[in-house]
C-alpha cells in the first residue's frame, strides 16, 4: 500500500505542558549547555522557528523536528515564567502539524540530516535583538554556534537602516551588496543609493563608491607617510570595513595639511645643503581630485534645466555618484561656485583648420654637463657617457660628505 505524504500543513498553537519530544525525533538526548545557551535566547529574542510535530491519541502533540526548541523553551519558561509576557509564542507554541505519521517521520529526518540555517536577513535581526537586550557577542556566538568574528561582521549589518535589510530579505539585493552599506555615514545617501541598486546586479565596489565617493583609501601614499594614528589624534575621521579589512578617511584637507607638514619637518632634517629641490606628487595615480571649486561647478552644471546628470559625469570623467554627491552638497551649502569663475565656461570650443605648417626649430647644441652638488661643481664634455657621469656623481657627494 503506497503511503501519500501531504507536505502542507497548517501551523497550529499549543500550550507548552501539551508538548513532548516525540519518539520519532531522531535527536533523543540534548547537551544540557547548548540547551541553556539557547535558552538565553529565546528569552532575549523569542522563538523564531515554529515547531513541527504529531497529534497522538490523547491530544497531546508529540514534537518530529524542534526537540531542542522544546527543551530551552521550557528551560527558559522554568528560570523566568514572566518571559511569556515578554514572548508569547512561548507559552503559546506555534507548531506545524504533520497529516499522518509518514509526514512526521519524513519531516524528523529531513530536519536531522539537513537542518537549515536563517536566512541571512533574519539572523541578522536575530543578532541585533540579542545585542539590544544586553547579550555581548561571546553570548551571541555560544547560542547561535558561530565565531565572534562571525558576530561582529553580522552586528555591523544589523546597524544598517531597515529598508536595507528589508531588500535583502526580499531578495532585492544581495547579502556582498548589504554589506557594501556598512561603509556609509549618511542614511539618506544610504537610501538613495539603495533605490538605484535594488534589482539590479551592482559590484560592492561601486556601491561603496557612491557611499563615499570622497573617501581616501588607507593605503594611499599620503596616509602611509602620515600614520593612522597621526591622522586620527589630529581630529581626522575614518572608519574600517569589517568585510573588506580596509580602511577610509574622511578629512582630506586634513590628511594634506598633516602630509606638507610632515614633509617640510622631513626636509628640514635634510639641512645640510644636497637637497635643493624636492617635488612632491600629491594623491593615488590616475585619479584627479578636483578643487571644490571644480565639483560645485560640476554640480551646478548637472542642475540646469534639460541636464543629464549622467552626460555631465561623463563629460567631466567622473561618476553619476559622485555628480550625485556634489549637487547635495551645493545646495545644503558645503559647496559654492566662486563668483569669480562663475561666469567662465567650463569648455570651450575648439575647431580645427588643419595642420599647422612646422616651425624651424632652433636648437642650440649642448657643449658640456654641469654636475652641481652643495659647494662641488664637476664639469664633463658633452661626449660623456653614462658610466663617466655615473662616477663624476659619486664622487661629488662623496666630497661633500
Amino acid at each position: 500500500m503506497k503511503t501519500e505524504i501531504i507536505t502542507a500543513a497548517a501551523i497550529q498553537y499549543f500550550p507548552l505542558a501539551q508538548l513532548y519530544v516525540s519518539d520519532l525525533n531522531p535527536r533523543q538526548d540534548a547537551d544540557p549547555e547548548g540547551i541553556d545557551l539557547l535558552a538565553d535566547s529565546l528569552a532575549m529574542i523569542g522563538l523564531i522557528q515554529n515547531l513541527s510535530g504529531t497529534v497522538d491519541a490523547d491530544g497531546r502533540v508529540g514534537i518530529v523536528a524542534g526537540g531542542r526548541r522544546l527543551r530551552a523553551i521550557a528551560r527558559a519558561v522554568e528560570r523566568d515564567p514572566t518571559v511569556t509576557k515578554r514572548h508569547p509564542e512561548l507559552a503559546s507554541v506555534p507548531v506545524r502539524i504533520a497529516p499522518n505519521e509518514a509526514t512526521a517521520r519524513a519531516w524528523a529526518s529531513a530536519e536531522n540530516a539537513a537542518r537549515e540555517d536563517l536566512a541571512p536577513a533574519d539572523e541578522i535581526r536575530a543578532y541585533g535583538r540579542m545585542k539590544d537586550a544586553g547579550a555581548d557577542v561571546s553570548t551571541i556566538a555560544r547560542s547561535f554556534g558561530k565565531t565572534e568574528a562571525h558576530v561582529y561582521r553580522r552586528l555591523a549589518l544589523a546597524a544598517l537602516p531597515a529598508p536595507v535589510l528589508d531588500a535583502l530579505k526580499a531578495g532585492q539585493i544581495s547579502l556582498g551588496m548589504a554589506k557594501a552599506f556598512t561603509v556609509s555615514q549618511d542614511e539618506a545617501l544610504t537610501l538613495q543609493v539603495l533605490a538605484e541598486v535594488m534589482g539590479r546586479d551592482v559590484s560592492e565596489y561601486r556601491i561603496k563608491q557612491a557611499l563615499q565617493p570622497e573617501a581616501i583609501s588607507g593605503t594611499d601614499r599620503r596616509a602611509l607617510f602620515v600614520g593612522l594614528d597621526a591622522y586620527t589624534a589630529a581630529g581626522g575621521r575614518m572608519n574600517r570595513d569589517l568585510f573588506s579589512d580596509t580602511t577610509a578617511l574622511h578629512d582630506g584637507d586634513l590628511l594634506a595639511r598633516l602630509f606638507t607638514e610632515k614633509m617640510d619637518e622631513a626636509a628640514a632634517k635634510i639641512g645640510d645643503g644636497r637637497v635643493s629641490r624636492l617635488e612632491v606628487i600629491e594623491g593615488p595615480s590616475g585619479r584627479r581630485r578636483r578643487t571644490k571649486a571644480e565639483r560645485a561647478r560640476v554640480a551646478a552644471e548637472s542642475l540646469v534645466p534639460g541636464a543629464s546628470v549622467t552626460d555631465v559625469a561623463r563629460q567631466h570623467g567622473t561618476t553619476r555618484w559622485q555628480v550625485y554627491d556634489w549637487r547635495k552638497k551645493l545646495r545644503t551649502g558645503q559647496l559654492v561656485v566662486p563668483e569669480s569663475v562663475a561666469a567662465l565656461p567650463m569648455f570651450a570650443e575648439l575647431v580645427v583648420e588643419g595642420p599647422a605648417a612646422a616651425m624651424p626649430a632652433e636648437t642650440e647644441v649642448a657643449t658640456g654637463v654641469e654636475i652641481v652638488v652643495g659647494d662641488v661643481v664637476i664639469r664633463v664634455g658633452a661626449d660623456a657617457d653614462e658610466i663617466l657621469l655615473t662616477r663624476s656623481i659619486r664622487a661629488a657627494r662623496t666630497a661633500t660628505s
